[in-house]
């Protein structure tokens, strides 16, 4: 029987993922790990998979992709006792920077050969569960122009997004309401972030910690479109919310209210089609990760 299974996404990373996991054979080896890998064929079937693994009780399953394949993955995984495995193998693998999953494959499977494992919070909206970030607004736009590129990827094509937006996104009258807080006005973005970076390494929430028991909401007001080009590079770093229209607020239930539907995107993918209002909610320790 293999101690680890493998959910390879080929996609991912550009397409690279596939040859990229190839570097990670000798690895399993020199930790003699014995891994049995299923490939994906296409959207959902990840969840399909590890609903099929996590079924028949496997401790670990092991998502090698993006932040989305890991999405898919946790769909089946939140609320049992299969734990969550990690191979970054995506364009920004935010949610792994978040639990401290190194980039360098080797160090990555030495963290899978110990097994140590944790509990961690997760979000969700619309029926679907997040483990890292969700967006609604300018980065919800962003995330659907990003989806649209066919040979611009990773980090250069989510700043090209982002340049192309803060020059075009008109702001939304929104009302955002968390325990014991109100917000009612024009805004360019909502982000309910569980970990600290979104969109490849833009720091939205600094402070965020996928264990923390709590989501941090970002707000960032409007700015006339030419200010924007000085506004948005500050998410890299987190500086923006040292900016007057900014607000960041800790919460576990979040409403949102806009004046017009907009794109939503969980861990980087879509929701289908656009939403006016959205519900957030966090679920305390409700997956098991190996980190």
């Amino acid at each position: 029987m293999p101690d680890l299974w493998v959910i390879l996404n080929p996609a991912a990373g550009r397409g690279s993922a596939e040859a990229r996991f190839e570097e990670v054979f000798p690895v399993f080896e020199e930790f003699q790990l014995k891994a049995e890998v299923l490939r994906t064929e296409g959207p959902g079937h990840a969840t399909e998979l590890a609903c099929e693994l996590s079924g028949r009780g496997e401790k670990i399953v092991v998502a090698a992709g993006g932040d989305g394949t890991l999405n898919e993955v946790a769909q089946a995984l939140v609320g049992t006792e299969t734990a969550l495995g990690i191979l970054p193998l995506g364009s920004g693998n935010d949610y792994a920077r978040a639990l401290g999953i190194p980039m360098d494959l080797r160090k990555a499977v030495e963290i899978l050969a110990r097994g140590r494992t944790k509990l961690a919070d997760v979000g969700a909206a619309e029926d679907r569960y997040y483990l890292n970030s969700l967006g609604m607004g300018i980065d919800g736009q962003i995330a659907h122009d990003y989806a649209t590129y066919r040979f611009l990827r990773g980090e250069l094509g989510y700043l090209l997004a982002t340049v192309f937006e803060a020059l075009r996104f008109r702001p939304i009258p929104m009302e955002v309401e968390a325990e014991g807080w109100r917000f009612s006005g024009p805004l360019l973005a909502v982000a309910a972030m569980n970990g600290p970076w979104a969109g490849g390494g833009f720091c939205l929430a600094p402070g965020a910690k996928p264990d923390d028991g709590a989501l941090d909401l970002a707000l960032l007001g409007h700015y006339p479109r030419l200010v924007r080009l000085a506004v948005l590079p500050k998410t890299r770093d987190g500086s923006y919310l040292k900016l007057k229209r900014a607000w960041l607020k800790r919460a576990a239930k979040i409403r949102i209210r806009a004046e017009r539907p907009l794109y939503v995107h969980m861990d980087g993918e879509l929701l289908p089609g656009r939403l006016s209002e959205l519900e957030v909610e966090l679920f305390p320790r409700a997956l098991r990760v190996v980190a």
